[in-house]
């Protein structure tokens, strides 16, 4: 599989697998069901895709993590804003910036200056100087 290049705009296609830690300077797409077996250094925004898998650390700006993905490391975004999408497993986020959590989340610690819960998430610790849980009407 490929690493598309477009300025400082990267994209994996969709099932790449990367064996080691991959450093990026720009945007990283990772498209459907990619996988990183190492940590992961993003000088811009990361974006996930559902189903993608990082067996390490994160290092980025901010993002979106993708529905089903695993993060086997600690997610640290050094701006913000971070949303992480349902059902997502992330061992830790660190966030300088605001940080959104949607339905069915798992991560055992989140830190961040806003912290946005929308709906049931599974979490040790939620650190933050703000934080809203919104919960669905029934």
């Amino acid at each position: 599989m490929a690493v598309l290049v477009k300025g400082r705009k990267y994209m994996a296609e969709r099932g790449t697998f990367l064996q080691g830690s991959v450093k990026i300077d720009g945007d990283f797409l990772m498209a459907h069901r990619c996988t990183i077996w190492g940590n992961l250094v993003v000088t811009g925004n990361l974006y996930l895709c559902p189903e993608c898998q990082i067996n390490g650390n994160v290092l980025c700006t901010g993002g979106v993590i993708g529905r089903s993905s695993a993060i086997n490391g600690t997610v640290t975004a050094t701006e913000g804003p971070l949303i992480v999408c349902d059902g997502a497993k992330i061992r830790e986020i660190n966030c300088k910036g605001d940080v959104s959590l949607r339905p069915e989340v798992s991560s055992e610690s989140v830190t961040g200056v806003n912290i946005l819960v929308l709906g049931k998430v599974h979490c040790g610790k939620l650190m933050g100087k703000n934080t809203r849980v919104i919960s669905p009407s029934a």
